[in-house]
């Protein structure tokens, strides 16, 4: 029989006085196994095209970025930027926390008679001037220290001295109890010097030291292997330079009343807190009587710095104490430990059997170590007018310091040798450079 076939009637019922019209045709088909393979491939070609693009850029190299370009400037930016625009010998220089950076600045602030701002001074005037005393010859120290620098940032900031080409003959490192036990800090990647420095200095060998948690080890990992995460930072400089740049040019700034860091730190203070600005951090010259009557109580801070002692970072801070040990003994370096004066009270804080173990482990790791360590915290010596609060060190303690500094290098035969000849070297260096600006036509020749 033939004839055409006519389609099925499919009878649309109403619902009985709700008033809405029947539902449409619905095709389901798009949500089939092969609308889901297609999502599939679409995202493993991204993949695929994504890591081969990371892959040809880390390879290229097509963009130069300037690691030493940070978001914002701290105080080991300006270590670095003096370095590398102000390129001279150091055969001296110092490492520690904000005590050694309070007793430089104080001491050369009255040695000098002047105001010095700590953006751009990274000298020891009144050590160079005991040292070329005691040894002869000529010194001239850089100061590597920071505020809250541990002895992991101490690595790294002396590895990116010797980086900039500059390789100091003798390195004087202040520690105390705080820089291997400070509870308000987890690990080494928690410091402002680590968020700059790991753009520099290579940590390929220390890796397994500086992260506690697997995302910190995977952040490591991509920062390595994949281009556009590890220039992230760099990138997202680059655009906001171009877009203030161009919203400068539309909408030029106010120059009779700009907007200063003065007003940004005053309206956010918690926003980029580790920037400094030159003029913001300035140190002036002291009087005795100001000294004996100027003491800030900084119990409260200490408090919560002693205040739960992490076994971890106590180990992991004696790890890169040897790290730099053995970047010294690599180098070349003669390294001397001193332990900075702190007071009685500060002491009481941290509690005593606490600070006598400490005292006893750095001398056990001198000992094994092969380098020399020194306990300057002499609290007969030190009276509290040598203090700014119970740990920082003021213009007249920081010259019994540097005097008992110069004093123990001269009473080893090992440091002795080492100072003498760092002055020789750097003298006969001036000579060489003094003799050849003025005699420019005998290039070959020079003094022995």
């Amino acid at each position: 029989m033939t004839g055409t076939m006519t389609p099925p009637v499919v009878e649309q019922h109403h619902a009985a006085g709700d008033g809405h019209a029947p539902l449409p045709f619905v095709d389901r088909r798009k949500n089939g196994p092969r609308f889901k393979r297609g999502y599939q491939s679409v995202f493993v070609l991204s993949f695929i095209a994504y890591v081969a693009i990371n892959l040809y850029l880390s390879f290229s190299g097509p963009i130069e970025f300037d690691p030493y370009n940070y978001i914002y400037r701290g105080w080991s930016w300006w270590i670095l930027n003096d370095l590398r625009r102000h390129p001279q010998p150091h055969n001296v220089a110092l490492l520690g926390s904000s005590l050694m950076v309070s007793a430089v600045a104080g001491t050369d602030a009255n040695f000098l008679n002047e105001k010095i701002d700590l953006t751009n001074y990274h000298k020891a005037a009144y050590l160079d001037d005991r040292l070329q005393a005691k040894f002869g010859g000529k010194f001239n120290t850089f100061n590597l220290s920071a505020p809250g620098q541990m002895p992991s940032d101490a690595f790294m900031t002396l590895k990116a001295m010797v980086n900039t080409a500059d390789r100091p003959e003798v390195v004087v490192y202040g520690v105390a109890p705080r820089d291997f036990i400070d509870s308000t800090l987890s690990s080494p990647v928690d410091t402002e010097p680590f968020h700059y420095l790991k753009r520099i200095v290579n940590l390929d060998d220390v890796s397994s030291a500086l992260f506690r948690s697997p995302q910190a080890k995977l952040d490591f990992w991509l920062s390595k292997s994949l281009y556009f995460y590890q220039y992230s930072l760099d990138i997202e400089m680059a655009v906001n330079q171009f877009v203030t740049d161009k919203l400068a040019a539309v909408l030029p700034p106010d120059k009779k009343h700009p907007f200063t860091w003065w007003d940004r730190t005053r309206l956010l203070p918690n926003y980029l807190p580790g920037e400094i600005k030159p003029g913001a951090m300035i140190s002036a010259p002291m009087d005795i009587e100001t000294a004996r009557t100027h003491f800030a109580d900084n119990t409260k801070e200490y408090i919560q710095r002693y205040k739960k002692p992490d076994r971890h970072i106590y180990k992991t801070q004696f790890i890169f104490l040897n790290k730099l040990a053995e970047f010294c003994h690599r180098e070349k370096i003669e390294l001397v430990i001193v332990n900075m004066p702190i007071t009685r009270y500060n002491v009481s804080i941290l509690k005593p059997q606490v600070y006598l173990n400490y005292i006893q482990a750095l001398r056990e790791w001198a000992f094994y170590h092969n380098f020399l360590a020194y306990d300057l915290s002499n609290f007969e010596k030190y009276e509290r007018s040598d203090f700014h609060d119970s740990v920082h060190l003021n213009a007249f303690g920081g010259k019994k310091l540097f005097d008992n500094i110069v004093e123990i290098l001269g009473s080893n035969i090992r440091t002795s040798s080492a100072m003498e000849m760092a002055g020789k070297e750097l003298e006969r260096h001036r000579a060489i450079a003094e003799y050849s600006k003025n005699h420019p036509d005998q290039p070959g020749m020079r003094p022995l």
